[in-house]
């Protein structure tokens, strides 16, 4: 099953905002960085692709990379909550650029352009506010940039 076109324009449930506020708190970032990388998973394969579209919740999809130093392809889901570091799939993609999203091949490119990323960027901020917090706090840290990729079917 593809993966759902996002609208960030588009008005959110009630249960997608609260999904949002939940991911937003300490307790949901340790959630998404820890647990629901092991659930999500199992939970978009028994829907066969509709989950999380069909709970209301923060959309995602699994995206399958080859693992940079492993060359195992591990799943994962999210960009790391705003912590200091990149996230391990980061490298991966860096070193792998092929990969797979939902269930279609993609090649995956950094969005260097400084306009691109903040439009980009501005973009994701709509569909989910807590990349406004993950950015604010690297800002205020002198942290990392975060980082855009662009991924181009196959």
């Amino acid at each position: 099953m593809p993966v759902e076109y996002v609208d960030p324009n588009a008005k959110r449930s009630r249960l997608y905002r609260a999904s949002e506020q939940f991911a937003r708190t300490r307790v949901g970032r340790r959630w998404g960085m820890h647990v629901a990388p092991r659930i999500d998973p199992w939970l978009y394969r028994i829907t066969h692709g509709r989950y999380p579209v069909v709970m209301g919740m923060v959309l995602n999809a699994p995206l399958l990379t080859t693992g940079a130093k492993t060359g195992q392809p591990p799943i994962v889901i999210a960009s790391y909550g705003g912590e200091p570091k990149n996230p391990q799939w980061y490298y991966n993609l860096k070193a792998h650029p092929e990969c797979r999203f939902g269930d279609e091949d993609y090649i995956a490119t950094e969005v260097t352009d400084p306009d691109e990323y903040a439009r980009l960027y501005e973009l994701a901020e709509r569909v989910y506010s807590g990349f406004g917090d993950y950015r604010a706090k690297m800002a205020a840290t002198g942290g990392r940039r975060i980082p855009v990729f662009r991924l181009t079917p196959c």
